[in-house]
């Protein structure tokens, strides 16, 4: 074997091996940066005028859509706006998530002023920026069956 098909093996072995520690620290690093931008929403003291984040997606070419609406985010007792709940990837990304069929927004009107209907609490490990945490939310829905969604939840979503 030349020196020259050595160097490329090692170059390539290095390759892998910082592509596989670097994949591991990135799945670390979203999680701290989760937690960062939810728990930022309580030290900076702004108030967040918007009172809910509002998921809408397309159930049909007829026109119906099916909707789920999130207030009421509690990290450890402490209240979370819905802003910063939005910029996390669980929420929505900030709205990097759009797509034509599926929307992420934040809105200044209630889940229950959008037309949702009552709301369930929840706590799930899958929304938590930090599974040891105590995060908890409402969760409203809308569907084409049971409950249709509202023009101004569909309005709210961007739609």
């Amino acid at each position: 074997m030349n020196l020259k098909n050595n160097l490329m093996i090692r170059f390539l072995i290095i390759l892998v091996v910082s592509n596989f520690l670097w994949n591991c620290q990135s799945q670390e690093q979203q999680r701290e940066d989760i937690s960062s931008l939810v728990i930022n929403n309580l030290l900076n003291g702004v108030a967040d005028r918007n009172k809910s984040l509002v998921v809408m997606e397309v159930a049909d070419l007829g026109g119906s859509y099916t909707g789920t609406c999130y207030d009421t985010f509690q990290l450890n007792g402490g209240s979370i706006g819905s802003t910063a709940y939005f910029n996390t990837p669980p929420g929505g990304a900030g709205g990097l998530l759009n797509t034509n069929i599926k929307k992420y927004a934040v809105s200044t009107s209630s889940c229950s002023d959008l037309g949702f209907a009552s709301g369930t609490n929840f706590g799930s490990t899958s929304q938590r920026p930090n599974p040891n945490d105590l995060f908890t939310f409402k969760m409203f829905t809308c569907d084409p069956n049971n409950n249709p969604c509202g023009k101004s939840a569909i309005t709210a979503a961007g739609f």
